[in-house]
């Protein structure tokens, strides 16, 4: 397991080891269960790129977008 992996990586490594533990599997109940399970993963991880995708940018890690907000300062000469 990588040292920081985000949600999405995360996610979609864990549908990848339920499609391989699914192989290990006859046919039957338990291989669909792994294969349902592989399924959902890969759903979790779509679902949370799309919802981030906005407020990510691409390539840098998935680190959140900031934007500097500028407040109006009074101004002193009305004060005096």
């Amino acid at each position: 397991m990588p040292d920081y992996e985000t949600p999405t990586e995360r996610y979609r490594r864990l549908a990848e080891g339920c499609l391989h533990a699914a192989n290990d599997f006859p046919l039957g109940e338990n291989r669909d269960a792994m294969l349902r399970m592989a399924q959902v993963w890969q759903r979790l991880a779509d679902q949370y790129a799309d919802s981030t995708g906005r407020f990510f940018q691409p390539g840098t890690g998935e680190q959140p977008v900031m934007q500097q907000q500028q407040q109006i300062q009074p101004d002193d000469d009305q004060n005096e």
